[in-house]
């Protein structure tokens, strides 16, 4: 055999064996920080993937709660789930401790979006890697503004628990429907996001002097809008919460103070 075709011949096995290791049949078991993509940044979740018996089974964690992924299907190195909520389904290539690919969702209008999603092993951070241990805090009631016309043409009212740096809560829409979200504060630097009902949310922001929150907020595929959001009274708040449960402030491991 020529020593020029040998050597080919070489470098197409080499070629397809690394893409053999770099590409799995299954996703390793384990907790992953999940992330869709927006323009003004990334909508983060907990995800863990486990594999009992031979089969694959997928949950966001919200609170310690198990929010299981249906359908979930495997097929040549893909996987394929509808998540919870309403939010959409999950398509990803899977490799060696991570996943890549994108949420399709509908949004309430019924405008088909695909949104980049990838996920990464033993990843525990929310928005911001290294905690801040002096933070605002932002428990309570707040109403928000509308955000876009598109999607939020009434104030809706944010309910939100704080346990460090770590904020949980839930968004109350008008028409009584409600969205579960994930934050943290970072000193008087605030992010907050939500999954659900079609929707991928993302609000950035502050703390202000008027001890309001404000930013820019991102839907979807949308581009900026302004929010503003004012804190309520306790009388303001009587019978805001619908929840069959509390949130609650539950310390979870990335919400721990490191001090450094």
């Amino acid at each position: 055999m020529p020593v020029k075709l040998l050597h080919t011949l070489c470098i197409l096995l080499l070629a397809g064996l690394s893409g053999a290791c770099g590409k799995l049949d299954t996703p390793t078991p384990g907790t992953y920080r999940a992330q869709i993509t927006l323009r003004g940044g990334d909508v983060p979740f907990e995800l863990q993937i486990k594999n009992d018996t031979g089969q694959t089974t997928l949950a966001i964690v919200r609170n310690e709660a198990l929010l299981p992924l249906t359908e979930v299907a495997l097929r040549e190195g893909t996987l394929e789930a509808q998540l919870p909520d309403a939010a959409g389904t999950l398509h990803a290539s899977i490799g060696r401790g991570e996943l890549k690919g994108e949420v399709r969702l509908t949004d309430p209008h019924g405008k088909p979006q695909a949104l980049p999603f990838a996920a990464e092993l033993d990843e525990r951070y929310r928005f911001v890697e290294k905690a801040s241990t002096d933070n605002a805090d932002i428990s309570g009631y707040w109403q928000l503004e509308a955000i876009g016309p598109e999607h939020f043409t009434e104030p809706v009212t944010l309910h939100l628990e704080q346990r460090f740096d770590a904020v949980d809560g839930r968004l109350l829409l008008p028409d009584g429907q409600q969205i579960a979200l994930l934050g943290q504060v970072h000193g008087d630097e605030v992010y907050l996001s939500a999954l659900g009902q079609g929707r991928a949310i993302l609000l950035t922001g502050r703390v202000n002097h008027q001890g309001e929150l404000q930013g820019e907020a991102w839907i979807n595929l949308g581009d900026a809008n302004h929010w503003v959001a004012r804190r309520l009274l306790d009388e303001q708040a009587v019978g805001l919460s619908t929840l069959d449960e509390p949130v609650r402030t539950v310390a979870l491991p990335w919400a721990i103070p490191t001090g450094n």
